[in-house]
């Protein structure tokens, strides 16, 4: 039910939407706006501004965990040389995780609709090789954005090595709540990086402002399937996350929910599990070795609790995908002109 109340004050324009924070806008009259059903009613159905939010982000948790186990990474992901920190998308003739890793940018690429001479946000750029494959492969221009200025200072000498500096810039944001204006890119990318919002819906508002009328958004990322709180199952998925320093996936209906009441149209989902299952039992195989390893560095004083809890990912990423609980998704979705 959608109710309506307009009181008149002076001399102030002051609305509040629920549970929006409130907003002024001077030099007006002054009317109170009280939407109950405000999912299906959004701020620009109404011509109105975007409401001021401050969306809840464990941002030092996740800058830690980057930080700290980037030297993961280095040591079994390939990142000095493919610069990527996702699962990988594998086909019937993909020879190796390196061409597995490239891969998947193309696959994202495609999904996305990426066009030659695109400008791009890449949310949650890691090292910046998403950024980097889309400026030599589709002449893009791409704007990096993560917590993390080891990140940012690593993005910006992967681009200067592969000669992409001009197109690829990078530098310390939140895609919860950037600084850029209305209407400024034309595809908004997340590669394994939107899980870290606390309610995903922040980061399709802020990409639904940002990205221009007919822009596209595009996210593949880890989804929840049918997993209800208080169970063994959740505990399992929480085991997982909390090594990332993540709160919680989304829960693949709800993600799509969000993404029609944010305002997308054409939206579209992709289940890619099946092509990320070797990198899901290649971090598990590499579990064993690596927890023995793991706890006598901590002891010698070479790694930390930090990159111990990330050794223990792999092994509850596998059990919770054998249980059915998470998928691998693409979701792509346009705002309207």
């Amino acid at each position: 039910m959608l109710s309506v109340f307009l009181i008149l004050r002076f001399p102030y324009f002051h609305i509040s939407i629920f549970p929006y924070s409130q907003f002024l806008i001077p030099n007006s009259q002054l009317f109170f706006l009280c939407i109950n059903n405000y999912n299906n009613f959004p701020a620009r159905y109404f011509g109105l501004p975007y409401p001021i939010m401050n969306p809840e982000l464990n941002r030092q948790e996740i800058i830690d965990y980057y930080d700290h186990c980037q030297v993961d990474y280095e040591l079994v992901w390939h990142l000095n040389t493919k610069m990527c920190m996702h699962y990988g998308y594998w086909d019937n003739d993909t020879a190796n995780l390196r061409e597995a890793l490239v891969n998947m940018n193309k696959r994202v690429a495609v999904y996305a609709q990426v066009q030659q001479g695109d400008y791009v946000l890449d949310a949650g750029c890691g090292v910046g090789g998403s950024s980097i494959f889309l400026a030599k492969t589709f002449n893009c221009i791409t704007k990096g954005i993560t917590l993390s200025e080891k990140q940012v200072a690593t993005c910006r000498d992967n681009a200067a090595k592969h000669g992409v500096s001009n197109q690829c810039s990078f530098e310390v944001q939140s895609y919860l709540a950037t600084d850029f204006p209305d209407n400024t890119f034309d595809v908004v990318w997340g590669i394994e990086s939107v899980c870290y919002a606390y309610d995903k819906a922040d980061f399709l508002r802020e990409a639904f402002r940002i990205l221009k009328p007919g822009g596209r958004v595009i996210v593949a990322d880890f989804f929840s399937s049918g997993v209800n709180e208080g169970t063994i199952e959740s505990e399992l998925m929480d085991k997982w996350t909390s090594t990332w320093a993540i709160k919680a996936y989304a829960d693949e209906d709800e993600f799509w929910n969000k993404m029609n009441v944010t305002g997308f149209i054409a939206c579209k989902k992709h289940d890619a599990t099946s092509h990320v299952i070797k990198s899901i039992k290649r971090l598990y195989y590499s579990f064993f070795p690596g927890l023995p390893v793991t706890y006598i560095s901590q002891a010698l004083g070479m790694r930390n609790k930090i990159q111990t809890a990330n050794t223990w990912s792999t092994y509850y990423q596998y059990k919770a995908f054998k249980k059915g609980l998470w998928k691998y998704l693409f979701y792509s979705a346009k705002k309207p002109l």
